[in-house]
């Protein structure tokens, strides 16, 4: 494997911890919005890979401003410490976070930025979103997971 190759593995890993972590997050939250800072991601993912963090700061970055430019995460606050992003509750990107795969999600987006022009995989996540709303209405109306029959 060239060097090259294994920069993309590592990137590819990093940013399934990074999806990982922020399902985590929404799994347990307890409020209507997640916030984190890439400097905590990046020292979170750290004890994971048992690397630098530094090493990670610049991927965990630029993948949160891809989530940015995707219009999946939201910048909460700039100070001079950095920037602090967010996702708030009943979002798509919460939704899918929720109830996907993190190897999935990274798929979408990766497909997605292959794709900018067609904007097929961000319509994707988005149907599979309203597909997810829609199960949780009709979940929520009929009571929960009884079954219900048309005969009687």
């Amino acid at each position: 494997m060239t060097a090259s190759e294994n920069l993309m593995v590592d990137t590819k890993k990093v940013k399934i911890l990074i999806l990982q972590m922020l399902k985590d997050m929404v799994l347990n939250a307890k409020g209507q919005l997640i916030t984190f800072r890439p400097a905590k991601v990046a020292q979170d993912i750290s004890i994971w890979t048992r690397k630098s963090p530094r090493s990670e700061s610049v991927i965990v970055r630029n993948f949160l401003e891809e989530l940015v430019e995707l219009g999946l995460i939201r910048v909460i606050k700039r100070s001079a410490r950095g920037k602090v992003y967010g996702i708030m509750r009943n979002t798509e990107f919460w939704l899918i976070l929720e109830h996907n795969n993190v190897h999935e999600i990274l798929s979408f987006i990766d497909g997605y930025k292959s794709t900018r022009r067609g904007n097929t995989s961000i319509n994707m996540l988005r149907e599979l979103t309203n597909a997810q709303k829609i199960n949780l209405a009709q979940t929520a109306t009929n009571g929960g997971n009884k079954n219900i029959s048309n005969n009687p």
